[in-house]
């Protein structure tokens, strides 16, 4: 019988200017939840880069797109619908640029944050997040915060969506 630990996540919104702090969580298992990925990270993914002109995104063709993007070995599809296989390789690939032992050295963190000279040097995509209090860095960060034992468990689907408006986008 495997056992299912429910982890508490604590986050403090501070103030009223948007600031978002990320309270540390206690990570125990050996994966990351498929259900809050789903819900509060691949959207993020999809979401328009504020600033940029069309419709740039992280899943875009020129980015990080399975298909035709040159954004390096991070690859994910686009549009990815719940419980697909497209939405499967995203959590995977994701995944894949997450370090489970230490969430702050997380290439998938690392590379779009503003000043960040990562593992492979800069993102050719330029600075996405412009600090760690960023709301979308932050629901990131808080995914790969919590392991589970089991990535579909009763103890996943609990992450609260961000308003993505409110991000480095």
């Amino acid at each position: 019988m495997r056992r299912v630990l429910f982890m508490t996540v604590t986050l403090a919104l501070v103030g009223c200017n948007d600031d978002v702090h990320f309270e540390p969580v206690a990570a125990s298992g050996e994966t990351l939840c498929v259900a809050d990925f789903q819900q509060c990270v691949n959207p993020i993914f999809d979401a328009v880069i504020s600033g940029r002109s069309g419709q740039a995104t992280c899943a875009a063709s020129g980015c990080h797109d399975v298909g035709a993007g040159s954004g390096g070995a991070f690859k994910i599809f686009p549009g990815a619908q719940p419980d697909s296989p497209e939405m499967m390789a995203n959590f995977f690939a994701a995944k894949g640029f997450a370090n489970l032992n230490d969430p702050d050295q997380s290439k998938v963190l690392l590379e779009p944050l503003q000043g960040a000279f990562s593992v492979s040097g800069t993102h050719t995509g330029g600075d996405i997040f412009p600090a760690t209090t960023d709301a979308c860095y932050g629901a990131i960060r808080q995914w790969i915060s919590v392991r589970v034992d089991d990535a579909e468990g009763t103890s996943c689907g609990f992450c609260a969506p961000i308003d993505i408006g409110n991000c480095g986008y």
